[in-house]
């Protein structure tokens, strides 16, 4: 099994239509079980929505969820798609056998939400919000000489680079006092030098304060 995640988390970056077509030619022809995960889809700055792979080859099983681009994680819900019926009835198996309480609920609320009367008017604000935060994101790493990236094509996550210091250092200390502020080091992703910085969450995110305070760590004198 090859899985990825499309939009990429925590680099932004889309695999482009064409790899993706050889990624299922390649699952074709050795029987390769390829999930792709599109819980930031619909969050595209740069370019169009990617096909989803489950469309691309009977090999294909593709997972979504409401958490990201609509802003509904406390619901905890999300779907997969695949063109093996086999494949749908042993998630299903697995998924009952696995969890004591089902979130009906949560699954009524959702496809509420996912009715595409609702469905648009959602995205186009979660968009426009995204974009906001995301060109505030862009603005502070630019300003930051320590900072730099490449500012994300998708989603609401981009990976900066940090310089004098490892990701995960700066990380310990921003949750000390008086920072008390969270972000994630990239070591968490084999990337020590970096570090994840995130534009989603709404006003209670806090985020122009947490940048404040990043910046204030980052332009404390050497030592």
């Amino acid at each position: 099994m090859i899985f990825l995640t499309n939009p990429n988390n925590p680099t932004g970056r889309l695999i482009p239509e064409a790899d993706l077509r050889t990624l299922a030619a390649l699952a074709d022809r050795h029987g390769i079980w390829l999930v792709v995960d599109e819980v930031y889809a619909g969050l595209e700055w740069v370019g169009a929505r990617q096909p989803s792979i489950a469309g691309l080859t009977p090999f294909g099983i593709t997972t979504g969820s409401v958490s990201k681009a609509l802003g509904l994680q406390g619901l905890r819900t999300g779907w997969m798609i695949c063109q093996s019926a086999g494949v749908i009835r042993d998630a299903m198996i697995l998924r009952e056998n696995a969890s004591e309480i089902m979130n009906t609920l949560g699954e009524h609320i959702a496809e509420i939400a996912l009715r595409p009367d609702r469905l648009t008017a959602a995205l186009t604000r979660a968009r426009a919000e995204g974009a906001a935060a995301l060109d505030r994101l862009d603005a502070f790493v630019s300003t930051e000489p320590r900072l730099s990236w490449h500012r994300p094509e998708a989603g609401l996550i981009g990976l900066a680079r940090l310089e004098g210091e490892d990701g995960e250092t700066l990380s310990r200390a921003l949750l000390a006092a008086p920072w008390r502020t969270f972000l994630l080091p990239g070591s968490a992703y084999g990337l020590p030098r970096h570090i994840r910085l995130g534009a989603g969450g709404g006003p209670e995110a806090r985020l122009d304060e947490g940048l404040a305070r990043l910046s204030a760590y980052l332009r404390q004198p050497a030592g």
